[in-house]
């Protein structure tokens, strides 16, 4: 039998994209989760709509369709994959119904995290697990939550979204009689959409290059001590990686009046869920442990993207992001301490500020973007290597998608009703996830993700209790406090 021949090398990956490949084969990042509600599924012929509906997009979008070579490397190149065999991406499971089906699915979701990918430069990493409950109730319509799975590399959060937006346009336009292939043949190379940095002017001043090339990699004994910023426990490569995942699921009217008490205080949903988090872990850590906190919001860089983009490639899935951190130093902490602190003014307070830093970075994009000096990295393996056993620099993370955008108006099409988006546990990063998604019809979920032991699950099950306890009483009250 003849030998198969090597898979054709695409494109190198960009700065960004190596940023999540060198961390696979380490075990260090798996992979992010969106999951969707899609109801009205039809009552026969579901999974042959799925398949259809799915192949089209696998089709339609390169990312789908390619693996990776030499992930460990700096010289990584995506691999073109001409066979997929839609089987080795779709699992189909069914969940006991009732108050623990929610519970089932964020487990799915933990499970999801905690897989590394195979043969990953021959199949492409993203997984596709359709969840069902075992029984629909009396009156209750069925449904069906359809969870996305892929390796950063691929596509961000963004691009995760835009999958769900698009497969449930595919399935309300599927013909019932239609008979899916399993096996889809791709034998010519795709054309990707361009690296993040080969379509983003990025500009850096000298000062801001200098200052941060030092904080990564001058020596330890040259530089001043860091800042004793809560980060849980240090990082720990040997740790095993055990995903937790919680939802914090906020009905629609109570969005409504986050929304409307956030722009009558010059904030945003975002910046007021930073503002939750920050009160709740000052209340929920002890000071001893956590004398200052530092957290981060990541920002859709699609903006920045030079007219020069392949316009045939410019909408397709793909990574395009960057961020903006947030400091909370002792002072601001100890001020939720108190025990005669306002703490509505002080959520506010912060949330204003947030907004203000989010705004003040996106403005200044694509000038001085830490995301733009990842190409001054010529080791990753070092780069990784060097950050086991210290102390993390970052507390937590709110990553918010924003509402996805409205599907079919018909009550006999699929509608989505509920999202749930998780990031990947960050073994070398923060140590606490928080991602935010809504469905068209309204609400929100806020997806919590962390690590067995390197968190205590009292402090991130109490922090879901405050999210929900804080955001009911502005509802009904106006306020925060009880």
């Amino acid at each position: 039998m003849a030998e198969s021949s090597p898979p054709h090398a695409l494109r190198p990956l960009g700065p960004i994209e190596l940023f999540s490949s060198t961390r696979h084969p380490l075990g260090l990042y798996r992979c992010v989760v969106l999951s969707a509600r899609y109801t009205n599924p039809p009552a026969d012929n579901a999974d042959d709509a799925i398949f259809a509906a799915l192949g089209g997009l696998v089709a339609r979008h390169p990312m789908l369709r390619v693996g990776i070579l030499g992930e460990k490397t700096n010289t990584a190149r995506f691999s073109h994959v001409p066979e997929i065999d839609l089987w080795k991406h779709v699992g189909i499971r069914t969940l006991p119904a009732g108050d623990e089906y929610d519970t089932g699915v964020s487990a799915v979701h933990a499970w999801c995290h905690d897989q590394l990918w195979p043969d990953i430069e021959t199949q492409p990493p993203w997984r596709v697990v359709v969840v069902r409950p075992e029984t629909i109730g009396p009156g209750q319509e069925p449904f069906e939550d359809i969870i996305f799975a892929y390796h950063h590399s691929l596509m961000d959060g963004t691009g995760g979204k835009n999958f769900h937006e698009q497969l449930i346009q595919a399935l309300n336009e599927t013909s019932e009689d239609l008979i899916p292939s399993y096996i889809l043949k791709f034998p010519e190379p795709p054309v990707l959409p361009e690296a993040q940095e080969d379509v983003i002017p990025y500009t850096s001043g000298s000062l801001f290059i200098g200052r941060n090339v030092w904080d990564e990699f001058a020596p330890w004994f040259l530089k001043p001590a860091k800042l004793p910023v809560w980060g849980g426990k240090h990082i720990d490569f040997d740790r095993p990686h055990q995903a937790r995942v919680l939802a914090v699921d906020i009905p629609a009217e109570v969005v409504s009046s986050m929304l409307a008490q956030s722009r009558s205080h010059s904030a945003s949903i975002t910046s007021l869920i930073q503002a939750l988090v920050l009160a709740s872990m000052a209340r929920r850590v002890p000071a001893k442990d956590a004398p200052a906190f530092n957290a981060s919001t990541p920002i859709n860089a699609r903006p920045y993207m030079a007219d020069t983009a392949n316009p045939a490639t410019k909408d397709s899935f793909r990574v395009m992001i960057s961020a903006v951190t947030h400091e909370f130093p002792a002072a601001a902490v100890d001020e939720f301490r108190k025990p005669d602190h306002d703490l509505d003014a002080l959520i506010w307070h912060h949330a204003k500020l947030i907004k203000e830093e989010i705004r003040t970075r996106a403005a200044t994009l694509p000038a001085d973007d830490p995301t733009s000096l990842l190409k001054y990295i010529s080791d990753w393996s070092s780069f990784w290597q060097r950050k086991n056993g210290q102390q993390r620099d970052g507390s937590w993370e709110v990553s918010s998608l924003g509402a996805m955008r409205p599907t079919s108006d018909s009550p006999t099409q699929r509608q989505i009703s509920r999202m749930l988006f998780t990031n990947g546990i960050m073994v070398a990063g923060q140590p606490v996830g928080l991602s935010v998604a809504s469905p068209p019809t309204g609400g929100l979920s806020v997806g919590i993700s962390w690590n067995v032991d390197v968190v205590d699950d009292e402090v991130v099950e109490g922090l879901a209790e405050d999210l929900l306890a804080y955001t009911t009483r502005l509802h009904e009250t106006g306020k925060f406090t009880a």
